[in-house]
């Protein structure tokens, strides 16, 4: 997509995926049958998907004065990402995580150990005005009070940015105060459970009710809900919109939530309907668990044309 700029603020990780025959009880032990290293971290692989869609995405993250953190640089600029703005934090380790994937397919389970490293912080250098500029950036920093300050300068300093914001790190918040950050934002995207504990509701259609009345008088214009087998939900201020998810032989979920909000990232710059961008995100979302790990199995843009030529096509419910 030439010309279609997406800036994102975020994290980048060193991911070990241990592949174990089963999930064990408390005192029991489980086989390893493979191990796999690779670059993670939710803001990285969001922009290596966007990358491989033809998109050009900057990353402003941090990473350890490591050799981790120095392959991460290389892979992610191997991967077409600008990383002018990945910076070195000295004497800090990367950040790392080892997920723990037990089972197979999608019945598999996931546990994520997060060793956290080096990531942006207040004080930081942050390219604010280059960055806002771009056609829609991306806020996924994981330490609440940076990410207020960005959002609260774009109101401010850039009201025609465009901010999309993941749920994920909301939810170490207190649900009012992470509810409320997450409306900050002209989208948001994340999954059924972030939507529940945010906004207090026992399951997903009470969720949704508790969001679409709040974003009547919010800054959100748009949220993607993921939902597991289930499809995903697409909610503006006026419609609620249920895309049916793709039936696909799953080799590991890790990333896919990433995978999925780098195709509402794309359909948002790319002013596509509220089915279009349904259909096309749960492809990517789909497409990237064909192989191990959050990067390897990420598609390029001719892959999900076919593969949605290809598939049947079920009317979303609105």
């Amino acid at each position: 997509m030439t010309g279609v700029r997406v800036a994102a603020f975020g994290l980048t990780s060193w991911d070990e995926l241990l592949f174990t025959d089963r999930h064990p009880a408390p005192g029991d032990y489980a086989i390893v049958h493979r191990a796999v290293e690779q670059p993670g971290g939710t803001t990285a692989n969001l922009a290596v998907a966007l990358a491989r869609l033809g998109v050009h995405v900057s990353l402003a993250a941090m990473v350890g004065d490591d050799a981790e953190g120095r392959r991460l640089r290389e892979e992610l600029a191997a991967a077409g990402v600008d990383i002018r703005h990945v910076r070195t934090r000295a004497s800090e380790p990367t950040d790392r995580s080892t997920i723990i994937v037990a089972g197979e397919g999608a019945a598999a389970d996931r546990t994520i150990v997060w060793r956290r490293g080096a990531r942006l912080r207040r004080g930081d250098h942050l390219p604010i005005e280059e960055f806002f500029a771009y056609d829609l950036v991306v806020v996924d920093v994981d330490d609440p009070r940076l990410r207020r300050l960005i959002v609260d300068l774009s109101m401010h300093v850039s009201p025609r940015t465009r901010l999309l914001g993941p749920l994920v790190y909301l939810t170490t918040l207190d649900p009012a105060t992470g509810l409320d950050l997450a409306l900050r934002h002209d989208y948001v995207v994340g999954n059924a459970t972030e939507l529940c504990y945010l906004t207090g509701a026992p399951d997903l259609p009470a969720a949704l009710a508790v969001l679409r009345e709040e974003m009547i008088l919010s800054q959100t214009r748009l949220a993607a809900i993921t939902c597991g087998a289930d499809g995903c939900v697409l909610v503006d201020r006026d419609r609620v919109v249920t895309v049916p998810a793709f039936d696909v032989e799953v080799v590991d979920p890790t990333g896919a939530g990433d995978a999925f909000a780098a195709g509402l990232a794309l359909g948002i710059v790319s002013r596509w309907d509220l089915a279009q961008i349904g259909r096309f995100a749960n492809a990517m979302g789909a497409l990237a668990t064909r192989c191990p790990g959050a990067q390897a199995g990420l598609p390029r843009r001719g892959e999900v044309e076919r593969f949605l030529a290809a598939a049947p096509v079920r009317e979303p419910v609105r």
